[in-house]
């Protein structure tokens, strides 16, 4: 059923973004029987979670006037979705009923609309299109009954909201073309959606289609006056605007790479700390926020970086330990990787160069040399917040203050208007807080050093405690006091204590538990991890809203995370207890292991963007898992590696993937185990340009995986040594290397491998002049390709084929050929590939708007990947484009191929 597949553990997936559904966990739709069963199933789906007794359920059925028999019908019809569909898919609670345990496909899709909101372009583009891709026609299409048609209508318009994202991230990478068609039939389906309408003009501007991009607006202000006598609002108005005076504000523009979402929750106070930051940023290129845990650094951080008008990219460093990794973190927020022969910091180096772009890096304190590394040798501009300053030259540190407080015996207007008893009663319930209350909410945020972590937990507290309850256990809270030399240090460790001990004793385990996640987790997650014992998997859901409430944990588009000093804290108290850690964080590194696993299943077929975006939205947990395990469990370790090998090379993260690589060979002596770790560190290696090491290593790697009788691996192996001959100009043993490679990938079932080192070896024919053998090669590499539908392969055997047509054939096919590889690489993140291909896109192009767009796109990746040669090459592209400018642009290509020759 398209959109939906089954969960794959043995639980049921409830469908409701299409005529509702339910799937077990091999993907196969159960029969749910008569229309009452649906609607009934589709209430009780609705109801979040929630029990719902027979009459309310007879109330959404009959729409509040059931029949004297509504009960015994619904009885019936639970009786019926029982028979179909098992005992557990409804549960009884009282005199109601409840969903039991699965997953609903249109909570799935509002986390990836909700992730989709916060991405930077491409990534926003793909998580849209997966959201896009779970619907199977209008929401709950089958339940004519009012409650399911305004969830309906809700769904539905969130849909479109989702559509036109996505559409407006696909315009940010220059994919107008690509978008007009399904424009045209959004605005056709709704002609008074404005927003839509202001998408497809810009897409048809940018393609060349003035008049039609006139005529769409025309037609949005007819159907309008004629339906609602309106007028269209501003936006509409100044594009036409813009359409007709060719404005450069409608051009596209460089990718905007940033990847700090927006704030959860208003901001509160710090106007003057604002003015101050934001001067210190534009006249320093180093500024640190210094201050003690729980004061706001990373808030107000954010706060000003988003008022800059730059790109910002958010580094969140509390998961790293090894200072070393800083620059390798750096480089993965910015989506910088490193091509042949460089370092994350001379990628990062290259990739800022000329850019206004901001780092922020957050939580410091414990990895300062790395950081160190990245302000010496990059170039960046930093806002770096942390408990020590960073002692750089150029550096300017800001000390943070507490917020301010009236003094006591303040009359009532000035206590309300201090910023510490303003960001209490805006956390606090609504109502919680009374004029004649403010001077008892002045001595609590006196109490709390005006702190704002520590305001937050107790003004979230109001839910269940009065204000003199509330006041009154502050107190005694100072008892809890942790011995610092930092009063405001003993405040925030009070306030947790007191917040930590209002809590049930289950809701306690589970948040010192929760400590062993280092960033953020999903509830499915959580459960495994944190359920074995009690809290039970059953009450994890239900402990963590608790949490949530409390303002304990932290919760955003679907996951959860805990703020680095709560878990500091979490952490003390599982070091602390009875429970052994230990146990804690194998059954976390076993839970990430097999979503690994279940990863690398799908990581070559059409479903790899899904799960390579899985992958990286993990990619704290799973390396967490990877530093526990090759201390504790070894093996597990290696395991994970040979599953991550392939994330790791498309993300780039070469340096990470060769470490742990070699991580993996330390640990395993059994040939079966070492040959994906042999193969990933040749892989490293060769992408780095490192030849040496990749020989030795492969040389192991053959000889084992004949010894094993692993023809796949010996493809393998015999791939990359064609790769490393042909590097060295050996161009006739790359050849026989390559056709050796494919024979024996085939042999071991590798079409994936195959398909990949047939396209290497059409590339080697083309350089070589042999037309027919080059032709032919790539072909067969797309039919592989197109068999597997993996995109990755598909996108080199389209890019290959395009190559050829380019030297030989037709302009106007190459042009559709490299366009289709482009589309190909940028499902997987594929960003080498995005770079090369972009560049063949601005040569074949028959239109120079097209080719400089093109051209343009080419030069900010390989800026991104720090190769220089490419970007020369684009620069050349471009100059070509435009005589006012080409001298300027061909001398900075001279200069950057010179400085490739002094470099060696």
């Amino acid at each position: 059923m398209s959109g939906m597949e089954g969960t794959g553990d043995g639980t049921l997936e409830f469908g409701i973004l299409g005529p509702v559904c339910v799937l077990d966990g091999a993907g196969v739709s159960q029969p749910l029987g008569s229309p009452r069963r649906r609607a009934v199933l589709a209430a009780l789906v609705l109801a979040d979670g929630l029990p719902l007794t027979v009459a309310e359920l007879a109330d959404r059925i009959w729409d509040g006037v059931p029949p004297p028999t509504a009960a015994t019908m619904v009885h019936s019809a639970v009786s019926g979705l029982r028979a179909g569909l098992g005992r557990g898919a409804v549960l009884s609670r009282g005199d109601g009923y409840v969903r039991g345990p699965g997953r609903i496909d249109a909570d799935l899709f509002e986390r990836l609309l909700a992730e989709g909101r916060r991405a930077p372009p491409a990534r926003a583009a793909a998580t849209l299109t997966s959201a896009l891709g779970l619907w199977r026609g209008p929401a709950l299409h089958d339940v004519e009954r009012p409650f399911a048609r305004d969830a309906a209508a809700r769904l539905d318009r969130l849909r479109t909201d989702c559509a036109d994202l996505r559409d407006e991230a696909e315009l940010a990478q220059g994919r107008h073309r690509e978008i007009l068609s399904a424009l045209e039939e959004r605005v056709a389906e709704d002609p008074l959606r404005e927003r839509s309408t202001a998408l497809l003009m810009l897409a048809l501007y940018r393609s060349g289609r003035q008049a039609d991009a006139l005529a769409a607006a025309r037609r949005l202000r007819a159907v309008l006056a004629e339906e609602l006598g309106l007028e269209p609002g501003r936006e509409i108005a100044r594009l036409e605007t813009a359409v007709l005076r060719h404005s450069p504000e409608l051009d596209l523009r460089p990718p905007v790479w940033g990847t700090l979402s927006s704030a959860v929750s208003s901001f509160v106070g710090r106007d003057r700390e604002r003015r101050e930051l934001a001067v210190l940023l534009a006249a320093h290129r180093v500024v640190t926020l210094t201050g003690p845990g729980g004061v706001g650094k990373t808030r107000l951080a954010a706060e000003v970086a988003r008022g800059l008008g730059v790109p910002v990219h958010l580094v969140d460093l509390v998961p790293v330990a090894d200072p070393a990794e800083v620059p390798e973190r750096v480089a993965d927020a910015l989506g910088v990787r490193g091509g042949p022969g460089s370092t994350s910091l001379t990628a990062l180096r290259d990739a800022l160069d000329g850019r206004d772009d901001l780092v922020l890096l957050d939580n410091c304190e414990h990895v300062l040399d790395g950081c160190v590394d990245v302000v010496e040798r990059t170039g960046a501009r930093l806002l770096v917040t942390s408990r020590e300053a960073l002692r750089v030259p150029g550096e300017r540190v800001y000390v943070l203050p507490p917020l301010g407080l009236a003094d006591p015996g303040a009359d009532s207007r000035t206590a309300a208007g201090c910023e510490a008893v303003r960001l209490f009663t805006a956390r606090a319930r609504p109502g919680a807080v009374a004029p004649a209350d403010v001077a008892l909410v002045l001595d609590v945020c006196r109490r709390l050093d005006g702190l704002p972590l520590a305001l937050e937990l107790a003004a979230a507290r109001t839910t269940s405690l009065a204000l003199p309850d509330l006041a009154a256990r502050l107190a005694s809270a100072r008892l809890l006091t942790a011995r610092s030399t930092d009063p405001r240090h003993r405040s925030l460790a009070a306030t947790l204590s007191w917040s930590h001990d209002l809590l049930a004793p289950p809701a306690r385990r589970l948040l010192a538990r929760l400590s062993v996640f280092p960033g953020g987790f999903d509830l499915r997650a959580a459960e495994v991890v944190t359920g074995a014992g009690a809290p039970g998997a059953g009450e994890v859901a239900e402990l963590l809203d608790r949490l949530v409430s409390a303002s304990t944990v932290q919760v955003d588009g679907g996951r959860y995370r805990l703020l680095a000093t709560t878990r500091a804290f979490a952490a003390q108290r599982l070091a602390g207890s009875a429970e052994e850690p230990d146990a804690l964080r194998r059954r976390h590194a076993g839970y990430f292991l097999e979503l690994a696993e279940e990863a690398s299943a799908h990581l070559f077929g059409p479903d790899a963007p899904l799960w390579l975006d899985r992958l990286h939205r993990e990619r704290e947990n799973w390396r967490a898992a990877l530093d526990w395990a090759f201390e504790a469990d070894p093996a597990t370790g290696a395991r994970l590696v040979g599953c991550l090998w392939h994330y790791w090379d498309l993300r780039g993260t070469r340096e990470e993937g060769l470490r742990r690589a070699y991580a993996g060979l330390a640990a395993v002596t059994g040939p079966p185990q070492r040959l994906p770790l042999l193969s990933a560190a040749v892989l490293f290696h060769v992408g780095r340009a490192e030849f040496g090491p990749a020989t030795r290593l492969l040389e192991e790697q053959r000889d084992l995986a004949r010894t094993c009788g692993e023809p796949g691996w010996e493809g393998d192996a015999l791939g990359m040594a064609a790769t490393v001959a042909w590097a060295h100009g050996r161009s006739d043993e790359a050849r026989a290397r390559y056709e050796e490679a494919v024979a024996a990938s085939l042999r071991g079932g590798d079409v994936w491998r195959a398909a990949l080192e047939e396209a290497q070896l059409a590339r080697l024919h083309r350089d070589r002049g042999a037309e027919d053998d080059a032709r032919a090669l790539a072909l067969r590499a797309l039919a592989r390709a197109d068999g597997l539908g993996e995109p990755l392969a598909r996108g080199l055997a389209l890019d290959v084929l395009a190559s050829v047509e380019h030297r030989w054939g037709s302009a106007a096919e190459a042009s559709r050929l490299v366009e289709a590889a482009l589309a190909e690489y940028r499902r997987v993140g594929y960003r080498e590939g995005e770079a090369s291909a972009a560049l063949l896109a601005g040569r074949v192009a028959a239109d120079p708007g097209r080719a400089a767009e093109a051209f343009g796109e080419a030069l900010a990746l390989f800026r991104r990947i720090g190769h220089r040669a490419g970007r020369a090459a684009a620069l050349e592209g471009l100059a070509g484009l435009d005589p006012g400018r080409g001298a300027h642009l061909l001398a900075e290509a001279a200069a950057l191929r010179a400085a490739i020759t002094a470099s060696g």
